[in-house]
């Protein structure tokens, strides 16, 4: 009985994380978004030394650490990856994307500066896609966890 107790609330737990979003620089909440075990995110910009779309795909493990495990780019140069490791690879998409996959690289803490040149868009698994504009306002750095 315990046991199957035990299963029920560790179960519970999976169902009621949260993603929030902080400002990092004040550490207040600025938006917090249901998430449950399996879910994943993505963040979307235009990099800003090369001007092209990049992706970065996250996900997270039962202890709430964030992962990268995906990045979709469009051009070389500085600031993108451009030698693969580990057991990363690289194929190329329909519409000339590169996209690696495989990072897994842990990312503590996740830092995104909203500067106001771009707009970052965010969406969790294959909804919505958001503006941080919207959400953040611009010239902020946010930080990204899992609770």
């Amino acid at each position: 009985m315990a046991l199957l107790f035990l299963s029920s609330c560790s179960k519970t737990n999976l169902e009621n994380k949260k993603l929030i979003i902080y400002n990092n620089n004040l550490g207040n909440i600025i938006k917090e978004f249901p998430i449950k075990d399996g879910d994943f995110f993505s963040i979307g910009f235009i990099h800003s030394v090369n001007k092209s779309p990049v992706i970065d795909y996250y996900n997270f493990n039962q202890d709430n650490e964030i992962y990268v495990y995906k990045t979709i780019y469009y051009n070389y140069g500085a600031g993108v990856e451009s030698e693969l490791e580990n057991e990363e690879t690289l194929k190329y998409g329909d519409d000339g994307s590169m996209i690696i996959e495989n990072i897994n690289k842990k990312i503590n803490p996740l830092l995104y500066y909203i500067s106001n040149l771009y707009d970052h868009k965010f969406r969790i698994n294959d909804g919505e896609e958001i503006s941080l504009w919207d959400v953040c306002g611009k010239n902020i750095t946010i930080r990204i966890e899992i609770k």
